[in-house]
């Protein structure tokens, strides 16, 4: 619908109005009636393919849809999924959080990753990336947008980055552990233990004397997981628990903490008896100092690594690890192909040092292989 109006000093505006449902849902004043009827045209077609936007839910500031955002996410994600999302989305600028939705671009999206990539690490802006996108696959499904400008847009290289962490080998680990020892024979129990069972931190925290077991293998159940600063919840298995066995040392180590506990007691605890705490952790062990380059996750995928150098199958490896077997793969694929290597090469070895298959004898000087490849070509020329 358009009408024509007539202003005091003569000249004409038209404004369009559109309506669904028998409400006005978008209206626009135009000083041409040709525009005015484009538009009318453009929105109609909108409506009826179903991609038509209120204008008023574009105009939207960034800002005020964030929060909509994290208030619709609180009920969606577990508690440290959220502040994840908040924490990564308050480190948008507040001139880009005062503009309108509808007006960010991929370009403002890569600007704001660029910036970032100077002051953080790449892991960071990685994760920072997937609370971004995870905003605007909101605001696409409540028509805030019609377009999703992060997508498209990959991390970009940054300008500088810090070294890549090393994973822990044989030696690393010894050296860690003996230097770890010398200033907290306690931790430095709880370092080899996850290097041993490849248990997260959290699960480690939450972990019972009475989720140990002898028979019919020694294992330790993992039935719970409990980040700093969070309420308990269930690991990251598909059914809730799962067992992880133990080595003998492993075995010695779980006894040796659960010694003189209650079973409701947590298994690892600090000196003073209180829930392990990571900051506490590591400022004890100096980790910075005695495991260089490496974080304490690192361990965990010492301990996966060696699971597959001794041959358990990676989807075993998995189950014990509590992931998903393609993320396993996709994680230690390095391994795998390191130990296809070796027997490969050990393979190649043996051909080697075997007697010959041909049967030819081998000429002993040049003129005798140019007439025998020579003589070879003629015949099968």
């Amino acid at each position: 619908m358009i009408e024509k109006r007539t202003l005091k000093d003569g000249s004409a505006r038209w404004k369009a109005r559109i309506k669904s449902g028998g409400e006005i849902v978008a209206q626009q004043t135009f000083r041409l009636k040709g525009d005015a009827e484009t538009w009318e045209r453009e929105q109609k077609r909108a409506l009826e393919l179903g991609t038509f936007l209120p204008p008023r839910k574009a105009r939207t500031p960034l800002d005020e849809v964030i929060a909509a955002f994290l208030d619709a996410r609180v009920s969606q994600v577990a508690a440290h999924s959220h502040r994840t999302d908040r924490d990564n989305l308050a480190a948008i600028p507040p001139k880009l959080r005062a503009r309108p939705i509808g007006t960010v671009s991929e370009a403002d999206v890569l600007d704001f990753l660029t910036d970032q990539l100077k002051i953080k690490e790449r892991s960071t802006v990685a994760r920072m990336r997937t609370s971004l996108s995870a905003l605007f696959t909101y605001a696409l499904r409540e028509k805030y947008v019609a377009t999703h400008p992060v997508r498209s847009v990959e991390l970009p290289p940054g300008a500088k980055q810090k070294p890549a962490d090393e994973w822990f080998t044989t030696e690393s680990l010894a050296a860690t552990l003996e230097a770890q020892r010398a200033l907290s024979a306690h931790y430095a129990t709880v370092t080899e233990w996850t290097s041993l069972t490849g248990l997260r931190w959290s699960e480690t925290r939450a972990l019972r004397v009475s989720d140990l077991q002898d028979a019919p293998f020694p294992a330790a159940w993992v039935r719970r997981a409990q980040s700093e600063g969070y309420d308990e919840k269930a690991p990251k298995t598909d059914n809730g628990e799962r067992a992880v066995p133990l080595t003998d040392r492993a075995r010695e180590i779980a006894r040796e903490a659960a010694a003189g506990k209650r079973s409701e007691a947590y298994l690892f605890t600090s000196p003073k008896g209180r829930q392990l705490r990571m900051t506490l952790y590591r400022r004890i062990t100096r980790w910075s100092a005695t495991a260089p380059r490496k974080r304490p996750h690192m361990l965990r995928h010492y301990c996966a690594s060696n699971w597959l150098r001794a041959g358990i199958p990676i989807n075993q490896v998995a189950e014990w690890l509590g992931d998903d077997p393609r993320t396993a793969l996709k994680v230690y694929a390095h391994v795998l192909g390191e130990r296809q290597t070796i027997e490969g090469l050990a393979r190649l070895n043996e051909l080697a040092s075997g007697p010959s298959r041909d049967p030819r004898p081998i000429p002993e000087n040049t003129n005798g292989i140019e007439r025998s490849l020579g003589s070879s070509d003629e015949n099968h020329g």
